[in-house]
């Protein structure tokens, strides 16, 4: 026979276990509460991060251009997001400048749009050469194609570009980026910079009539300002 001591005993055990169950299922919601929270926050941060990139890699551009000029999506409003429109370079740039550029203008960046209201770059008398470009169009390490979405108009007089470089406009050049995978075959038509209106590369000894003429054929829609075709 159970005594009434051993009862209460085992009462007090079973109420013991009852609760400790019940402490570790609040925890778990807790800790499960916690890691949504925290991962919203971590999320919030990611985005804030991406954020400051792009502000720190438009301003260093802007800062090393010769210069630049802003499209304000509401002029009279002091609070508008600034956009750059046009940037012009001197001599002082080099190839490692560009990176600012190519950081926010990859497949992956998610404020990359913010880009697309750069119309006008100029590299005039500067070094620019055929690698260079790969900071202006090219195809990532995923096989995405990347490129200045709005560039309207392309100046590059009397730089060393060659017809090598002007190819890399319409068809990826394997030479130039050798690291790069294929490009993924349902991103091939995105490739090339049907957004160009015109470029110029009069006074450009590397171009021949050969590369102007297969621009022309690849992107006919392009005005090319040439050495052979000043005033096409």
């Amino acid at each position: 026979m159970i005594s009434p001591n051993q009862r209460t005993s085992h009462f007090n055990r079973d109420a013991a276990a009852y609760t400790m169950v019940e402490i570790l299922v609040v925890m778990a919601i807790i800790l499960a509460m916690a890691a949504m929270l925290l991962g919203s926050i971590g999320r919030q941060g990611s985005s804030a991060e991406k954020k400051v990139i792009y502000l720190q890699n438009r301003d260093a551009l802007v800062t090393i251009s010769n210069f630049h000029e802003w499209n304000y999506a509401n002029p009279i409003d002091p609070n508008s997001g600034r956009l750059i429109s046009e940037l012009d370079f001197d001599g002082s740039v080099r190839e490692h400048d560009l990176f600012y550029l190519w950081e926010i203008i990859q497949p992956h960046f998610p404020h990359r749009e913010k880009m697309d209201e750069l119309i006008s770059l100029s590299f005039n008398d500067t070094e620019f050469a055929d690698r260079w470009m790969t900071n202006l169009i090219g195809i990532d390490i995923t096989g995405y194609p990347y490129r200045t979405e709005g560039l309207r108009t392309l100046s590059l007089e009397n730089t060393q570009i060659s017809d090598v470089g002007l190819r890399m406009l319409y068809q990826h050049v394997p030479a130039l980026q050798p690291h790069a995978p294929r490009i993924q075959q349902e991103e091939a038509s995105s490739y090339a910079m049907t957004n160009l209106t015109e470029i110029s590369v009069y006074g450009c000894i590397k171009v021949t009539r050969r590369g102007i003429a297969d621009l022309t054929k690849a992107l006919p829609n392009l005005k090319i300002i040439s050495t052979f075709n000043p005033n096409p």
